[in-house]
């Protein structure tokens, strides 16, 4: 059975706003938690590199607004990709 079939067949029912939110909710977790291992990560780096305080923490700081900005640039353009390829298959 494909999505096709399944979408086709009468008796399937799906609740949207339940399934989305669901969704959002899962996306957010996984964010959380991302963020909070990517943090540690970055944190225990900048520990073997001797920094210690508020150099410590300036140095987590800054590393994950770079990465921010490059997934934020990486967000944006698989978005246009992806609103691109919608608009031809119109």
């Amino acid at each position: 059975m494909n999505i096709e079939d399944l979408m086709n067949n009468p008796s399937f029912k799906i609740d949207i706003p339940t399934f989305l939110l669901d969704l959002k909710i899962k996306s957010l977790m996984n964010e959380y938690r991302s963020t909070a291992i990517l943090k540690r990560q970055i944190h225990l780096l900048e520990l073997q590199k001797g920094k210690t305080g508020q150099e410590l923490e300036n140095a987590v700081e800054k590393e994950m607004e770079r990465m921010n900005n490059q997934f934020s640039e990486w967000l944006k353009e698989d978005i246009i990709d992806f609103a691109s390829d919608s608009a031809s298959d119109s």
